[in-house]
């Protein structure tokens, strides 16, 4: 055979790499995405946005909020628009929760992380419980149970503080017993379970949160002071993380929920200011794969984005009062920068086939289905996106 052109093996090797690496998603823009601060919306043309609706029937239903800590006037450290109208944003995502947590019947919400800024709480008793939560999230949607973990600007203060919080009972809706921890829920009278995985991230990668923290003393939002206190507990953040990592795996293997979701304050993917985590996808990511993982929820970046890999859903709630910038990766099919928080329902096929007196074996149930849905801060729905559980599926009976 002759030799091949090069303009057609140019056509041929690209060819290949289109069946290989699949064709480029085609997205859409709305505003000036990749300006921080500046309003915009991303979408796919492949996924077109809907109308959502809120499903005020479903089973179990509760709200995501992320990078929420800037209370009335905690953040106003510079005189940048962006610090200096932090807290009223804040103040208007609260309420916009609220409603949509009224009508959906919310029963907790997941505060992932970037709790208090810019360098957490100084103790249980510090006025900042009030100043950025107590007194802000009050509408009666939200006097719910808060399932909270921690984000790198908690670490910069003091961590244990937080914890001592829930364990000492000074408001029983702060629900944060330990760096991680796990907890379930019934899904209604379905006879199924959700589970929540809440992990530390900053344990898990203490040098990363640490070049943050360089950069926030060098921009002036956080005291030189606030190096020497972080640095002093490196060795035990390393420890603890090489230890959660191993207890990580073993709950995963473990859980036998119909809904399997892990919490973490820094992204495993994100096309945010911050990007993704690079540790986490090499130690994280591969785990929520193998056990097959539904969801994955965070903040961090000053965004609301949903990505999917590997069969895991990835949605980013950090967009509570700061906002920063995005760009879509391969994985993103949506992604906004707009003051906001996220709906999450789940809706489980009951147990009633598990007492059926039929010789014949029924068909196994129907899988949960997770449906998530952001919202701005003037409660207005921005997308909306449902998937069926991957572990939701149970072995038939024997009869």
């Amino acid at each position: 055979m002759g030799r091949v052109a090069w303009p057609v093996r140019r056509l041929l090797l690209a060819a290949v790499l289109a069946v290989v690496l699949g064709s480029e998603p085609d997205f859409q823009y709305a505003g000036e995405c990749d300006v921080p601060g500046e309003l915009c919306i991303i979408t796919r043309s492949d996924d077109p946005l809907r109308s959502p609706k809120v499903n005020a029937e479903a089973s179990l239903a509760f709200l995501s909020i992320g990078d929420w800590g800037c209370g009335e006037d905690n953040c106003a450290v510079k005189s940048d628009p962006a610090h200096m109208q932090a807290g009223p944003t804040q103040a208007k995502v609260a309420l916009a929760m609220g409603m949509v947590g009224e009508e959906a019947r919310s029963e907790l919400v997941l505060a992932l992380g970037d709790n208090f800024y810019f360098s957490g709480v100084r103790s249980a008793q510090d006025p900042l419980w009030n100043s950025v939560w107590q007194s802000r999230f009050t509408h009666p949607a939200l006097q719910t149970p808060w399932y909270a973990l921690l984000g790198n600007h908690d670490h910069y203060g003091n961590p244990q503080a937080q914890i001592d919080f829930s364990l000492m009972g000074f408001d029983r809706r702060w629900v944060l017993p330990s760096y991680y921890w796990s907890t379930e829920k019934a899904v209604g009278s379905t006879g199924r379970v959700v589970q929540w995985i809440m992990i530390d991230t900053v344990l898990l990668d203490e040098a990363y949160a640490r070049s943050i923290l360089l950069g926030k003393i060098e921009s002036e939002v956080v005291g030189s002071e606030q190096l020497a206190w972080f640095d002093g507990r490196a060795e035990q953040r390393r420890a603890a993380g090489e230890e959660q990592l191993r207890w990580l795996e073993e709950t995963l293997a473990a859980s036998t929920a119909d809904v399997l979701i892990v919490a973490g304050h820094f992204p495993v993917l994100s096309g945010g200011e911050h990007g993704s985590t690079q540790s986490l996808l090499a130690a994280v990511q591969p785990l929520l794969e193998k056990y097959g993982v539904d969801a994955y929820l965070s903040g961090h970046d000053h965004t609301l984005q949903h990505l999917e890999a590997g069969g895991v859903q990835y949605y980013v709630s950090g967009n509570a009062c700061l906002r920063g910038a995005v760009r879509p990766l391969r994985e993103t099919r949506f992604a906004a920068v707009a003051p906001g928080f996220a709906l999450h329902q789940v809706e489980c096929p009951g147990a009633e086939w598990q007492h059926a007196a039929a010789p014949a074996a029924p068909a196994a149930p129907a899988a949960c289905t997770l449906t998530t849905t952001f919202f701005d801060a003037t409660a207005r729905a921005l997308y909306q996106h449902t998937v069926r559980g991957r572990r939701g599926v149970r072995a038939q009976p024997a009869f």
